[in-house]
């Protein structure tokens, strides 16, 4: 009679978990809805008053921002607070032999809280982003510069039309075709930016594929904790059955982050490799010491 009452109780136990779960995760994706509406609403507002905040100082632009990222922080915020009430509950609740129900249910919802969290800082990022500097206008104004005085540049001495053949960012010496005159020219201080614009306009064009790797790498640092936290667990574990489960979890968790950790180098070269021809493409002048550049950030270290 006993054990029928302990079986009842068992099964109660499990239907308890199963239940909590699945509402906790209806509770996360509608946590998730409201992030997204949220942050696809204010992401514009940002940046309309990043670039017409009537305070020089942009002291409005900061406020709003500040606050737009609390915000996300706290909505995420609920969702670790009930994960942890409710870990903290089948932690006591779950007897010692029936462990690996209570390790399953913590790792399936900490899997979905983290979810949350990467949708969190994808959309952070995006509101840092509002803070930059566009330069994609920027570089269209050098191109639009460069445009309306390739053909309106004239020898000093004979006077005869010299043409600028491409973007010249320092100071450069033309020779006059008809007399052989040294020109000197002189680019705007725009366009002598051009280096500079470049890179950050190709940082900004492959911000998404930094931010790719940067998830991944968050991943891999995940799953080795959990990892670590099982092995560290077993030490003082008795019950055989929990110690074959916990170790196919462990095993899982390695192949897991063996397969994140061989995929990291490769996002990190595919960011690289995108940014530098962004970077050569507008300005082709410097591509030898791109490469030069590329080619030691490759070697040195992929983890940034």
């Amino acid at each position: 009679m006993f054990n029928l009452s302990k079986n009842v109780e068992i099964e109660k136990v499990i239907d308890e978990v199963h239940t909590t779960k699945d509402r906790f995760f209806v509770f996360l994706q509608k946590l998730e809805i409201r992030l997204k509406e949220f942050a696809e609403e204010a992401l514009p507002e940002l940046t309309d008053l990043n670039k017409n905040d009537p305070d020089g100082n942009k002291l409005g632009f900061y406020r709003m921002k500040s606050s737009v990222e609390g915000q996300l922080d706290s909505i995420v915020q609920k969702a670790r607070d009930v994960f942890e009430e409710k870990k903290n509950y089948f932690e006591g609740k779950i007897e010692h032999e029936h462990r690996s129900l209570y390790y399953d249910f913590r790792n399936q919802c900490l899997d979905g809280l983290q979810k949350l969290e990467i949708t969190r800082n994808y959309y952070k990022n995006q509101i840092e982003g509002t803070d930059s500097q566009d330069y994609e206008m920027v570089y269209q104004a050098i191109l639009e510069e460069y445009d309306s005085i390739k053909n309106n540049f004239n020898c000093v001495q004979c006077s005869s039309p010299i043409l600028i053949d491409k973007i010249y960012f320092t100071t450069t010496y033309l020779s006059c075709a008809a007399c052989f005159t040294q020109n000197t020219f002189e680019p705007s201080s725009q366009t002598k930016q051009l280096e500079h614009v470049g890179r950050s306009l190709a940082e900004q064009r492959t911000a998404h594929l930094l931010q790719e790797y940067k998830e991944q790498s968050k991943l891999a640092s995940v799953i080795f904790s959990k990892k670590h936290e099982l092995e560290m667990s077993l030490a003082g574990e008795n019950l055989k059955d929990v110690i074959v489960q916990k170790t196919k979890i462990i095993q899982e968790l390695t192949a897991q982050n063996e397969a994140v950790e061989k995929e990291l180098p490769i996002l990190y070269e595919r960011y690289l490799r995108t940014l530098f021809d962004h970077w050569n493409a507008i300005n082709p002048t410097m591509k030898n010491e791109h490469e030069k550049f590329y080619t030691r950030l490759l070697k040195e270290n992929y983890y940034i």
